[in-house]
Order: structure tokens, then C-alpha cells, then sequence
């Protein structure tokens, strides 16, 4: 849902603001006043391509900010695209330079025109503007129907099936390749692990080897320094073990006459004792420690040799000896190979009849759902002056198996009898499109993901009774989706929640448009009025105006107010960010 826009210096703007409500907001104006520019404004925060040309004259550069209510949907890109999430809005701004070199933000982070088309792709339809209508992207017509028909069960279903067909091709892929690229494979295998295996290494081994390394390099210094230590603990003159001995005796000659140096000779008398201990294994150690030079040569060409293999291999020790494990594995397999094929080809065929029974039920459940939904359509086209235009779901099965099953779903669509349907994006245009546009989105209220649809015009070409018709199709639609309708007749205009007025002035010498938000009461029949009348507003104008909204009131019957406020009020704000 579009909460806010606000749009500087495009074309005949110069500074507009605007807030969105939930339902129906009609657009209103003089032909050229601007209503356009806020469509063409709002697809430039789509993705849609940027033309310096917009920038309005005697400016540097002109911008258009968004604000959106964040869905599931946005919530779930803006994490796919690494995009900051600042809650429950989604900020965006696309800001055009002079010079051709623009900028797009999301949420105020730097982003491409690309990134920020994957971000807001779905979020808005806009009819009349081709390259941002969800609605004639032929990629989408199978996701619609789909939708549609509830077919998320039977897809799911289906996708199991190709899932464990895929992970089958992918088994069989990995064996095959001609005979010679697979011994050349298995040799190669054979080499390396026949290199790892006659070096035979074990898990720590490098570590252990380290320690004994420098224990060996370091013999003579470790010698010295113990014999050095054990003359100091227990040597014939000043050791501590003298020294301490000393002392233990002159405190049990005190403690017979003080009683509380007991303490300090049971100390005394513990480091006599570790010392004593100490001095002792100073000696094993001594006596056992001897230099080994060719024991220190054989430790060095090991640690060597298995650092060479590690960096041959590009991996620690630990790694190596998984590698090894994955090499028998593979080698054992394209040694066998030839049975596994086989008995992988056995698997497939299985596994390809389910899915392609999978596929079948799916092709099946999306031409009911087609029938269905032509039908839907088709209905909606004749309550909106367009009885005579067809319309068909075409679902093409083919033999290829796809992640979305095996068919082709496309929409067709011929607005004048006799001639043959074609591919919607082809042959709608304008006033078609829209209406168009109005009857698949009523067909599609209750499963589209779209969360604010812009009618560009979707009453041309219709008057009176057929106009009536459409504003009443078009607030039904907005009671499950926002909507936005440019529109020029009263009769459609009369069913709006909130109506905006634009309108052109001079500011100074320049022209300028603004968007004027009008009351219900007086403010909005008088509108309605100068759409019936022209420029002079006649008193029978006006009373016909509050005729028909008295007209659209009854249709509508008993409405709960919406959150927004008495006539649906435009609510929501836009803040600013970089």
C-alpha cells in the first residue's frame, strides 16, 4: 500500500505532497493539469527508466519519494537485497540530475534502479504505463492463475517430484562424460590417493611431531638449564633446599615456646617436601634427555613432507584426511560406475513418471482454473461496455519439465469482434487497458498480491449508465486493495473515499500545479459539478452533482467508516531521508 508521495520539481511541479489512504482516491483535474505527472512520477520509484527532459526548466535536478506500508513481500526482499529494514514503512526516493546521473535510495541506503525495481516489483499496478504492469508481464500469467485457482497444493506437490528428478540428474550428471575424461578422472584420483596413503597420516600427528621437533632441536639448552636448576634446588652449598631446611628447623625450635608458628612450619615443611620432589625429577630428566640428531632429522622430513602434501591439497591435516576419505569415495564410485548408471537410469525413469503424472494433475487443475477465470473476466468486460472482447487463459503443455510444472500460460485478448485474440501486452492499450486492467483485478481480488493498483483513465471511452458501472467495479476492487483512479467522469469520481483535485496556476510567471485535497460537503460536490458542467458551475450543476453522490451512497449502502476518517481521508505521512 502506497502511504505517501512526494514529488520536486517534475515538469510542472515544483513541490507536491500528498498522503494516501486504504479504498478509493480519485484523482481529478483539467486536461493538462498534472494528474499524469504523479503516474509517470510513481514509476519512476518502480524502476522505470529516467528522462532529464522531466526535470523541470531552470532546475538542477528533481526527485519523488515513497512511502510504503512494509508487507510480507517487502519485508522479504529488503532481506534478500541486503537493504536496511527501519520497521513498518519503507522509504523511497529516486532523485534525477541534469546531467543524466541519477540516484535511488532505499530506506536511506544507496541502491541501483535495478535493485530498486526487484524491491517494488508487484507493489503497484499501473495501467496505461506497459512496463509496469504486472498484469501484462506474460512471465506472471501462470503465478496469476495459480493464485487464482488455489493451486499451491497440487504445485507443491508437483515440485517434490521434479526436486528428487533434478537431484537424480545431478547424480548421473557427476558420472558421466566420455570413457577417457573418466579414466583420466579415476587416475588422477588413484595418484593422490595413493600419495596420501603412502605418507599414512594421523589425525595431531603434525602437532606432535612440532612439540618432539623442538624438544630434540633444543637438547643441549634444555640439559643446561635443568642441570643449572637442580644445583640451585638441592646443590651442597646455599640451595633451597639448605636454605629452606635451615629455616624449618629454627621455627620448631620457636614453636616450643609459641605455639602459633605451628602453621608456618607445616608450610616450611610442605616446600621442603615439593622441593625435594622437584630436585628429583630435575635428575630423571637429566639423566633421560639426550640429543638425537638423526631422530631430529627423521621428525624434520616428516613435518616436512606433510606440509607439503597440505599445501599441495590446499587444505590443514585434518582436511587432508577428509580428503582422502572423499577420494575413495568418488574413486569407488567411477569404478562402478558402470552399475550405478545403470541403476540410476532404473531410478529416473521412476522418478520422471511421477513427476510427469504430477506435472499432468497440474496441467489439468490450471484449465479448469483458466475456464474459470476467462469466464470471470469475460463477465466483468461486459458489465464495463466491452461484452463483445474476448478474452482466453491459454495453458500450452509442453514436453519440458520446469520448476512451475510443464505448461505455458498466457493471457489473450482481442477488444474488437472478429478479430482473433492476441497477447494481452500487444493489442491493449489506453482506455482498453485499464478497463481491462479493472475486470482481471476484480476476477483476482481475493488471491492478487498487488497492494495498490493506479487506473490511468479507466473510464474512456464510457459514459452514463456504463459509467455508473464502473465506479461501482472499481470501489469493489478498492474494498480488497487500494486503488488510485485518474478519471474524468463524475459518475466515477462520486464513489471515492478521498478525492484529490489537481490543478494548474501561475506562480510568479511560471505555470505550477498542486494537489488540492477536497472535503466531503461542498468542497467535493462543487468538483463534481465542474466535471458535469465545465468551467462555469451552474446551480442545476450542482444539485445534480449531490444527486449522484447521494446516488453512489445508496449503491453502496451501509459502509463501515474506514480508520482514515469521515470519507476515507488520506492518512500516513512521508518523512525525509538521504
Amino acid at each position: 500500500m502506497l502511504l505517501g508521495l512526494r514529488i520536486s520539481n517534475v515538469a510542472v511541479i515544483e513541490e507536491v505532497e500528498v498522503a494516501f489512504g486504504a479504498g478509493l482516491t480519485v484523482l481529478t483535474g483539467e486536461t493538462g493539469a498534472g494528474k499524469s505527472i504523479l503516474v509517470d512520477a510513481l514509476g519512476l520509484l518502480l524502476g522505470g527508466r529516467a528522462d532529464a527532459d522531466v526535470i523541470r526548466a531552470g532546475c538542477e535536478e528533481a526527485s519523488v519519494e515513497g512511502v510504503f506500508a512494509r508487507t510480507p513481500a517487502l519485508e522479504t526482499r529488503l532481506e534478500e537485497l541486503g537493504l536496511p529494514d527501519l520497521g513498518e514503512e519503507v522509504l523511497v526516493r529516486r532523485v534525477l540530475g541534469r546531467t543524466g546521473r541519477g540516484k535511488a535510495y532505499v530506506n536511506g541506503s544507496l541502491v541501483t534502479v535495478g535493485v530498486l525495481g526487484k524491491l517494488t516489483r508487484g507493489a503497484v499496478d499501473i495501467a496505461g504505463q506497459h512496463e509496469h504492469v504486472s498484469l501484462f508481464d506474460s512471465g506472471l500469467h501462470r503465478v496469476l492463475l495459480d493464485r487464482y485457482g488455489n493451486l499451491e497444493d497440487v504445485l507443491a506437490a508437483f515440485f517434490r517430484e521434479y526436486t528428487g528428478l533434478r537431484e537424480v540428474d545431478a547424480r548421473m550428471e557427476a558420472l558421466g562424460g566420455d570413457e577417457a575424461k573418466v579414466r583420466e578422472r579415476a587416475e588422477f584420483l588413484r595418484f593422490q590417493l595413493d600419495e596420501i596413503t603412502r605418507l599414512d597420516p594421523e589425525a595431531g600427528e603434525d602437532a606432535r611431531l612440532d612439540a618432539e621437533r623442538k624438544r630434540l632441536g633444543g637438547a643441549e639448552k634444555l640439559k643446561r638449564h635443568a642441570s643449572e636448576a637442580e644445583l640451585l634446588v638441592s646443590g651442597e652449598e646455599q640451595s633451597a633446599v639448605e636454605t629452606v631446611g635451615r629455616a624449618l628447623g629454627l621455627v620448631h625450635e620457636s614453636v616450643k615456646c609459641d605455639a602459633t608458628l605451628a602453621p608456618v612450619a607445616q608450610a616450611l615443611s610442605t616446600a621442603l617436601s615439593e622441593l625435594e620432589e622437584a630436585q628429583r625429577r630435575l635428575n630423571r630428566y637429566v639423566e633421560g634427555l639426550e640429543s638425537d640428531p638423526s631422530r631430529l632429522a627423521d621428525v624434520e622430513e616428516r613435518l616436512d613432507a606433510l606440509k607439503r602434501l597440505c599445501r599441495k591439497h590446499g587444505t590443514h591435516l585434518d582436511g587432508l584426511l577428509t580428503k582422502r576419505g572423499e577420494i575413495e569415495v568418488e574413486l569407488g564410485t567411477l569404478e562402478n560406475r558402470k552399475e550405478i548408471l545403470e541403476e540410476l537410469a532404473a531410478d529416473r525413469r521412476k522418478v520422471e513418471e511421477r513427476a510427469r503424472k504430477a506435472a499432468a494433475a497440474l496441467t489439468r487443475a490450471r484449465a479448469a482454473s483458466a475456464v474459470a477465470f476467462a469466464a470471470q473476466v469475460r463477465e466483468g468486460l461486459g458489465q464495463l461496455a466491452m461484452g463483445k472482447a474476448a478474452f482466453e487463459v491459454r495453458v500450452t503443455p509442453s514436453e519440458a519439465l520446469r520448476p512451475d510444472g510443464m505448461d505455458d500460460v498466457e493471457f489473450f485478448f482481442s477488444a474488437n469482434p472478429g478479430e482473433p485474440p492476441r497477447a494481452l501486452a500487444k493489442v491493449a492499450s489506453g482506455g482498453e487497458a485499464s478497463r481491462l486492467l479493472l475486470a482481471l483485478k476484480k476476477a483476482l481480488a481475493d488471491s492478487d498480491g498487488g497492494g495498490c493498483y493506479i487506473l490511468d483513465e479507466a473510464d474512456a471511452g464510457v459514459s452514463g449508465a456504463i459509467a455508473d458501472v464502473v465506479g461501482r467495479m472499481i470501489k469493489d476492487v478498492s474494498s480488497h486493495r487500494q486503488v488510485l483512479c485518474i478519471t474524468h467522469l463524475p459518475q466515477v469520481a462520486a464513489y471515492a473515499d478521498a478525492h484529490l483535485l489537481i490543478r494548474k496556476g501561475l506562480k510568479g510567471e511560471r505555470t505550477v500545479s498542486e494537489v488540492v485535497v477536497l472535503e466531503a460537503g461542498a468542497e467535493r460536490t462543487r468538483e463534481l459539478a465542474r466535471m458535469m458542467s465545465g468551467v462555469e458551475v451552474t446551480r442545476e450543476a450542482l444539485g445534480a452533482a449531490e444527486a449522484l453522490v447521494r446516488s453512489a451512497n445508496r449503491a453502496l449502502g451501509t459502509r463501515a467508516r474506514r480508520e482514515s476518517g469521515p470519507e476515507g481521508a488520506p492518512r500516513g505521512r512521508l518523512r525525509r531521508t538521504a
